[in-house]
């Protein structure tokens, strides 16, 4: 995978379905929810893409030592927030791109390796990816995230990522409502949320 930008976590756990990473981030830099994020795998020399579904703020000693402390300044809580902050993001693999081909809106043959470097996806990759509406198949049928939650973070997100969002909205819309054809409750819920 040639990419210029730094890694942003390495795989700490993974299946065929999603993975977790772990990194250590400024509080500026925690992921956000509904984000694309990318790694490789052996087979095919392929990346497999996700979404963040779940991000843990972890403690350490400190933490730990001033949230039960008495008399804890202000300047003691910043100084604590300004350090790195230690991150478990859980990611659900939507899709993968073996070497020299198409991006696959289905789960990859395998899963990372721990260790495995991460990266954010930029907006290019973010408006390639989601080109097609296809990867909102495996989100709905879903059964261990926030399905609707998701579905709507990351659908705004890839509207952020292109010039034209309002049509990449629509697009989701009729795919969405050809996916809950049968559940008209959850298919406008989830129209609201894209808003």
């Amino acid at each position: 995978m040639t990419n210029s930008s730094r890694p942003i976590g390495k795989v700490l756990r993974s299946n065929t379905l999603s993975f977790v990473f772990g990194t250590k981030v400024p509080k500026t830099d925690v992921p956000l929810f509904g984000s694309l994020v990318k790694t490789q795998i052996q087979y095919q020399n392929a990346v497999i893409y996700g979404l963040i579904y779940n991000i843990e703020i972890l403690d350490d000693g400190m933490t730990k030592m001033l949230s039960v402390a008495e008399d804890v300044t202000r300047e003691e809580i910043e100084w604590q927030r300004s350090r790195r902050v230690p991150v478990e993001a859980s990611v659900l693999n939507v899709g993968y791109k073996a070497e020299g081909e198409r991006i696959r809106y289905s789960l990859p043959a395998q899963p990372p390796i721990t260790l495995d470097e991460i990266y954010a996806c930029d907006d290019a990759e973010v408006a390639e990816f989601t080109e097609r509406c296809d990867f909102m198949r495996l989100i709905v049928e879903s059964r261990d995230v926030p399905c609707d939650e998701l579905l709507a973070a990351s659908i705004r997100l890839a509207m952020a990522a292109r010039p034209n969002g309002l049509q990449h909205r629509l697009d989701c819309g009729r795919e969405l409502a050809r996916l809950l054809s049968r559940d008209s409750g959850r298919l406008e819920n989830l129209l609201r949320r894209m808003a």
